[in-house]
């Protein structure tokens, strides 16, 4: 998403609660350089379904993006193609950055420290290297099959994975213990595997996507942090804008060809002609700037 696109975003959020979800950021799409033979991309190449790939199909396809440690909290869903099996026999969860290059080596993504959550309702992860190995850790949890939403939070810093099925949790993301919690990892991607024929999924990232919310403190996969934050406005005008913008609270504000690194803690009205950079006001009744250096 651009930058002006997300500066009109933030403002579009001070509406109604009513309104749609509003999209900072981009939609993640599937690796496509990292797609095995046997899977169909569509959609943007946020879908992938094995078409050719056959019964038993080992391989996946992982996120062209990373959540890294440092990416805080994130959630996403994947819908589960409708024109597949009433339950799958594949995985859906995060592989491990060392797993991440044995896609189509035909070991399941549930080793290295990956996490995979399994249409017939187990959850397998092994923290040893990268290999065909499987373990088991949960049974019990809820299956899920065709045309299936399944929900996903994950905490890269500690490797704790929640996971969810169409609006119900199995541990709380907010207040409870993860589902599971692997090994630590550089980088961990969103996986799809169709291990049957007509199975996969979609990816999604955005919460104009979702067809559930956002938990509270969790930030969607996509989102981006933008470089404009405004926390109250009442009128907001701005031409030639720049970056790392910061209003505070603001009445009326005009901006024509304004810098960079303005910072507002307080204002009435702000007019603001070609100026200059690193500007900090506590509080302004009535500022004007023009043409200053």
């Amino acid at each position: 998403m651009s930058l002006l696109m997300m500066r009109a975003a933030i403002l579009a959020q001070g509406g109604a609660d009513t309104g749609p979800p509003v999209d900072i950021g981009s939609a993640w799409q599937l690796d496509t350089t990292r797609r095995p033979a046997g899977y169909t991309l569509s959609d943007g190449n946020r879908t992938a379904i094995n078409t050719s790939g056959g019964s038993d199909y080992r391989r996946w396809v992982p996120s062209a993006r990373a959540i890294r440690p440092t990416d805080g909290r994130r959630y996403w869903e994947v819908l589960c193609t409708p024109g597949g099996s009433s339950q799958f026999d594949g995985y859906l969860g995060v592989v491990s950055d060392a797993m991440r290059p044995h896609y189509d080596t035909g070991w399941n993504p549930i080793s290295g420290g990956s996490i995979g959550y399994r249409g017939n309702g187990t959850l397998w992860s092994t923290d040893d290297a990268p290999s065909a190995n499987s373990t088991q850790r949960l049974t019990g949890l809820a299956p899920y099959g065709a045309g299936d939403v399944l929900m996903f939070a994950f905490d890269p810093a500690a490797a704790s994975l929640w996971i969810g099925l169409n609006g119900i949790w199995r541990d709380d993301p907010v207040s409870g213990a993860p589902t599971w919690t692997a090994a630590p990892s550089a980088a961990f991607h969103p996986q799809i595997q169709g291990r049957d024929p007509g199975d996969g999924g979609t990816l999604r990232s955005l919460p104009s996507q979702f067809s559930y919310p956002v938990p509270p403190g969790v930030q969607a996969l996509g989102y981006q942090d933008p470089d404009l934050r405004i926390y109250q406005a009442h009128a907001f005008i701005e031409f030639g804008w720049d970056t790392d913008l910061s209003t505070g609270e603001v009445e009326t504000w005009l901006d024509l060809g304004g810098g960079a690194r303005l910072t507002c803690a307080d204002t009435s009205l702000f007019l603001d002609h070609g100026g200059g950079t690193a500007f900090s006001a506590a509080h302004a009744a009535l500022y004007i700037e023009l043409d200053l250096p």
